[in-house]
């Protein structure tokens, strides 16, 4: 059979489509296939209806449009990119502007103060700059008196604590003192107006008095809280002025006991007039224990840290902390370190060689007790506190063994400390037990 040629099955295809309706052509493979009866042989004589969608005779483009299907047909890429950022730029001040309504709704400051303090705190932090920082405090200070703020309350009153706290960090801590110690008198005065009106009242209380014995207990916390920061920052680097970081935070002391109720009987609670927790209390505590430690008085440190342990424990429900184990082992280092002054003394008398010793074994126990209390802390909440009070704690009783003549238990000590001192770096440390090990015949 010859082959056909090539042409001619080119051709055939196009000879079938001329011979069909005009509008098979028209319509192609769909349109023919409507075009047969269905169901029946005989003609239709139903009007044809044209299947073409309105998107077929589209209008012509407007302007606007015309433009984007050339941006479209010119920039492939550049115009999906111009057209995503115009999308993002439109979210980002929808998001800009539902901020700045929301700041005015939530803003705990009136505007005016409140531009003061971001400018304040945009010199702060974002252009330091120190005395542009400050010069804002003082305007957002004047505002907030202008606009008829609290001075008393805590909106008001974080203003000059932040003030004060942009001095220390830029080392004005002298003016940051000025500024807290201003803040304490006011304090001091206000307290004083309203012990007065409480004092004039009937035994009878009301609503108002329970908000005055509310507002009294914040200006006591705030008077506390101020003198600790005030006696940390006399204790700083900036000042080294410890004896009035003493006397600063001994007045702390003093007020949390006379706002305490029956402090030798009950110890200290929560329940306290000047609204502070037990671990608040025992951290300013602690604070003044390692304040006498450091300037030399050993025996008022190791009161202080005893007073310590009773609202510490009471804080963490009578389970072992950390912090318990850092406070046990300060009094045996710190009764340790009184020992051995020249001219030491043991309940007010000059102490005797048997007194020593016996003064020597009384710091031993609370070295033991830190120990013990360390290896009951919970691995959960052990810390780095945790670590360095129990090397503390065995490095005094290696020393205190050794001074008491128990050299094979002191240099036992030694030897198992000085592979964790050099594997932590803690140089001064090292030297320590190297020498001690070296005395003890090691």
């Amino acid at each position: 059979m010859k082959s056909i040629p090539r042409t001619f099955e080119a051709t055939r295809g196009l000879e079938f489509v001329q011979r069909l309706p005009a509008r098979a052509s028209r319509n192609g493979f769909h349109s023919l296939h409507r075009s047969r009866p269905q169901g029946s042989n005989r003609p239709s004589h139903k009007p044809w209806i044209s299947t073409r969608t309105a998107k077929t005779y589209a209008r012509p483009p407007n302007r606007f449009e015309q433009m984007v299907i050339d941006a479209r047909l010119q920039h492939p890429i550049l115009f999906p990119t111009l057209l995503i950022g115009a999308l993002g730029s439109v979210s980002l001040f929808t998001v800009m502007a539902y901020n700045e309504y929301m700041r005015g709704k939530t803003s705990a400051y009136p505007p005016a103060v409140e531009e003061q303090l971001r400018q304040a705190l945009h010199y702060c932090h974002v252009k330091p700059d120190p005395e542009a920082s400050a010069q804002y405090f003082m305007e957002a200070i004047k505002k907030a008196d202008e606009v008829g703020m609290d001075p008393f309350g805590k909106e008001a009153m974080g203003i000059r604590i932040r003030f004060a706290q942009m001095l220390e960090e830029f080392g004005h801590v002298k003016a940051a003192i000025e500024i807290l110690d201003g803040i304490t008198k006011d304090l001091q005065q206000k307290l004083a107006e309203v012990d007065e009106q409480l004092s004039l009242k009937s035994d009878k209380p009301s609503d108002g008095d329970v908000a005055k014995a509310e507002q009294r207990k914040a200006l006591v916390k705030g008077i506390i809280q101020n003198k600790v920061k005030v006696s940390s920052l006399y204790e700083s680097d900036y000042i080294q002025d410890r004896t009035m970081a003493k006397q600063t935070l001994s007045d702390a002391v003093a007020l949390v006991v006379k706002e305490t109720k029956d402090p030798q009987l009950k110890g200290f609670t929560d329940d306290n007039g000047a609204g502070l927790t037990t671990g608040e209390i025992a951290a300013m505590l602690s604070q003044m224990g390692d304040l006498y430690a450091t300037t030399g008085e050993e025996a008022n440190a190791v009161q202080v840290y005893m007073l310590t342990l009773q609202p510490l424990r009471a804080s963490c429900d009578g389970s072992r902390s950390c912090k318990e184990v850092q406070v046990l082992s300060n009094i045996a280092s710190t009764m340790g370190v009184a020992l051995k002054n020249p001219g030491a003394k043991v309940n007010g008398k000059p102490a005797t060689k048997e007194a020593l010793a016996a003064g020597r074994r009384a710091a031993l126990k609370w070295a033991d007790q830190a120990v013990a209390t360390a290896e009951v802390v919970k691995p959960e909440d052990r810390d780095e506190i945790c670590d360095l009070a129990l090397l503390s704690a065995q490095m005094t009783r290696a020393d205190l063994l050794l001074a008491n003549g128990e050299k094979s238990k002191s240099r036992e000590v030694f030897q198992s400390l000085l592979p964790t001192l050099k594997e932590r770096n803690i140089v001064p440390l090292v030297k320590v037990a190297e020498q001690g090990l070296k005395a003890a015949g090691g």
